[in-house]
């Protein structure tokens, strides 16, 4: 047999084989791309409980809810007329949206009384205080937070619809200032699915703000501040409030599902700075002037200590 006819052969067996391992390796990757179809990414509910983090008891429910848009209500004569035959407390109106009152004698708190309790007692002396839910009380610097609900579900931090209620060192209701939102339109609004709880608490655990040991403890719908108009109007998302250990607070939009940041310390830093301004344009022998601007820059200066401790 000649060279060039060996070599030739040789050529050939190589391409055989050539063409062979090909196609195993063709055969092996579909295999693997099956294999990993078929195997699925663990559950949340599986990476949680790997993580030691718990899940009480969630809403499983479907949910449906649009955006809605609202302003902030401004005081009518009328509305100003029932604010003044409010019992035992002195009122001033700002800008015909911001109210402040002083009571004439403090409101006392029942000692070791339950937040429920305290919410009662609170909307039993505040102008539609049935509108309103109670946030949070903040210890530190003494003061109750509300948010105005809308279709029955708070709007969570925002300046126009807030009601704050300021305490003395024994737990007495001292004074309060209140903004309102006024009547939601969601009437061109369609009511879209809302993300289920469970996936809220996915967004969560993704973002990592979950951590070992923790519990999700609560979750239940309200509304976030999603844009303002120039006009006044502003629209509303519905919000996934997910509460952890009982303490800590975190949103998500249960529309399209990510995290919405959210400060209390700045919240309310914002609103009494807010509330300051307005006040310093009050004329100086106002009687509620200088008490109020009192007020505000004490909770402001807790509230910044507080800061700096942490």
């Amino acid at each position: 047999m000649q060279w060039g006819q060996i070599k030739t052969l040789f050529i050939l067996c190589f391409l055989i084989l050539n063409v062979y391992l090909f196609y195993q390796f063709i055969d092996k990757q579909n295999e693997s791309d099956l294999r990993v179809k078929e195997a699925p990414d663990s559950s949340i509910e599986t990476k949680l409980k790997n993580e030691n983090i718990k899940v009480g008891k969630l809403p499983q429910d479907e949910k449906r809810e649009s955006f809605i848009s609202v302003k902030q209500r401004s005081l009518s004569d009328k509305d100003k007329k029932e604010l003044d035959k409010l019992q035992n407390q002195t009122t001033t109106i700002l800008d015909d949206k911001q109210i402040l009152s002083s009571f004439d004698k403090p409101i006392e708190i029942p000692k070791d009384a339950k937040e429920d309790a305290v919410a009662t007692t609170v909307k039993q002396n505040v102008w539609h205080g049935d509108e309103y839910s109670l946030w949070n009380w903040n210890k530190d610097i003494n003061m109750l937070v509300f948010f105005q609900k809308k279709k029955d579900q708070p709007v969570f931090f925002n300046q126009s619809g807030v009601l704050l209620v300021f305490l003395n060192d024994k737990n007495e209701i001292i004074s309060y200032t209140q903004t309102l939102l006024g009547d939601a339109d969601d009437k061109d609004a369609e009511k879209k699915d809302l993300i289920k709880s469970i996936k809220a608490v996915e967004t969560l655990y993704k973002t990592n703000e979950l951590q070992s040991g923790d519990e999700i403890t609560n979750a239940n719908i309200g509304f976030y501040t999603r844009l303002p108009f120039e006009n006044g109007v502003q629209v509303f998302v519905p919000t996934w409030k997910i509460t952890v250990n009982d303490e800590r607070h975190y949103f998500v939009n249960a529309l399209e599902g990510y995290a919405i940041p959210s400060n209390e310390a700045q919240f309310l830093t914002d609103t009494l700075t807010s509330i300051l301004e307005k006040l310093e344009k009050l004329d100086d022998d106002h009687k509620q002037k200088e008490p109020f601007i009192k007020l505000m820059n004490d909770r402001l200066t807790a509230i910044e200590k507080g800061q700096e401790e942490e």
